[in-house]
């Protein structure tokens, strides 16, 4: 992760609802079941505002400006979830907290980034400075990546929490051979998309 990524209510069934459905009732389901899916997904889709990103030989800088519909509180406290991160964002393969300070936090991460064909596995160890709720400050202190910097700002926005993302990377020999604008920009959408779908999980 370069960060530092429902339960239905059931309405009651009669059984005179439940016998001998019509396939002209299948067909109404199964396209609702459809269109519920693909909303979900489009929700996330439609969250992340805008990606900017703009490359100096081999350094990365990326701004993302999103949405979240959930409260600032819910936003954060899947943000700053690190022990569990791994369950929902796709690639990451473990994340643990390995140490606490009164104001900090150190973690480990590890997992695979892939954009089509090209893959390149990462491990990175973060310092995190969180300023709830509003601000989280991540800076690499070993890794794969030669550098690896971002701040997350959360600011409440109506029913929701806007986010705006801003990230300076520069990769390591390995990530350098497969980063591009399109790779990074493919990771972003990803992660981000997996991390606010989970706070609308959590909303609920």
């Amino acid at each position: 992760m370069l960060f530092a990524t429902f339960p239905d209510k059931k309405l009651p069934v009669t059984r005179s609802h439940c016998r001998n459905p019509s396939p002209m009732g299948w067909t109404f389901w199964a396209m609702a079941a459809f269109l519920l899916a693909d909303s979900g997904h489009a929700a996330t889709e439609t969250a992340i505002r805008s990606i900017d990103i703009a490359q100096d030989l081999d350094a990365y800088v990326a701004n993302v400006v999103m949405f979240a519909p959930v409260a600032t509180d819910v936003a954060w406290q899947v943000l700053t979830d690190f022990d569990h991160m791994a369950k929902w964002v796709p690639n990451v393969r473990e994340s643990k907290v390995i140490a606490r300070e009164p104001n900090a936090v150190t973690i480990e991460q590890d997992g695979v980034a892939k954009f089509g064909i090209l893959s390149f596995s990462y491990v990175s160890v973060r310092h995190i400075e969180p300023d709830p709720p509003r601000t989280i400050r991540s800076t690499q202190i070993k890794g794969n990546m030669r550098r690896l910097e971002s701040l997350m700002t959360l600011v409440p926005d109506g029913n929701g929490t806007k986010l705006v993302y801003h990230l300076e990377m520069v990769p390591g020999a390995l990530a350098a051979t497969v980063m591009s604008k399109e790779f990074l920009e493919h990771e972003l959408r990803e992660q981000f998309g997996a991390i606010i779908g989970e706070m609308v999980r959590r909303s609920r």
